[in-house]
């Protein structure tokens, strides 16, 4: 857990950098004219209002970082030849399982908001502060492209090699990355879903040894959430009358009965 708590530690470092060059700035801006601690403050707002410029700050620090422990631990040795290797047709099926695993989770979580909304009050007001929710040049940038990257060299290329000597037995090693994947995201809504995706991150690499295919599988999981929230926002009584029909026969929301297909 120790590569974890790094990662934990350069996410406060990334948020301190732009606050220090926002405080220097200011200082020098305005000649020692107002006290520390109103520039303080305003360093503070500035960066809760640009929280996903700091978000990539963040993973650009972790590729580095990460990236280079993975090439110095790992990278340069050559992989056994008992790993299969990936071929077009293993690359498709990533493909189609890294879109499968986005829509199964985007299911569950509007299934969860129809059900009981209050459980994802926290996650949606933590993705809309986060710049996450909207799409944009940066948060395509952070999303599909450093995320996968930083994460991926963190959790499949370091963390699961190390919890392998923890214990030799797959799906115990499988377990302990797919655990530090989910605490990581330090939320409840999140963390469930990151473990889940963990393990099959996690079985990838282990099939095939290659981080590169776990950074398209987790870049196709994340670029599948922007089609997915196209999707549901265009047919949302589609997506809920069909869910609860098959799922639901009789339900009761909120101390009422409600009809299978009603949608809220």
């Amino acid at each position: 857990m120790l590569p974890v708590a790094l990662a934990f530690l350069l996410n406060f470092v990334s948020v301190f950098i732009p606050v220090f060059i926002f405080i220097i700035r200011e200082m020098l801006v305005k000649g020692g004219a107002g006290s520390f601690q109103d520039i303080l403050n305003a360093a503070l707002i500035w960066c809760y209002d640009n929280l996903l410029l700091c978000t990539a700050i963040y993973h650009i620090i972790e590729i580095v970082v990460f990236g280079i422990w993975y090439y110095l631990a790992y990278g340069r040795k050559k992989r056994e030849a008992y790993f299969e290797r990936p071929g077009i047709s293993q690359v498709g099926f990533i493909v189609l399982l890294g879109a499968a695993l986005q829509v199964l989770t985007a299911s569950g979580l509007n299934f969860v908001y129809y059900v009981c909304p209050g459980l994802l009050q926290g996650y949606e007001e933590l993705m809309e502060t986060s710049g996450l929710s909207e799409f944009t040049l940066l948060s395509f940038a952070v999303t599909v492209i450093l995320a996968p990257l930083g994460e991926e060299f963190l959790f499949r290329g370091i963390v699961f090699r190390l919890a392998g000597k923890v214990s030799g037995c797959f799906f115990v090693a499988n377990l302990i990355q797919a655990f530090a994947f989910g605490v990581f995201h330090a939320n409840v809504v999140q963390g469930i879903y990151a473990f889940g995706m963990g393990l099959a991150l996690g079985y990838i690499y282990g099939k095939y040894h290659n981080i590169w295919i776990c950074v398209l599988l987790h870049s196709v999981i994340n670029s599948s959430s922007f089609l997915v929230k196209c999707y549901f926002a265009v047919f949302p009584e589609t997506f809920c009358k069909g869910l609860f029909n098959q799922v639901h026969r009789k339900f009761t929301f909120q101390g009422k009965k409600i009809r299978p297909g009603t949608c809220f």
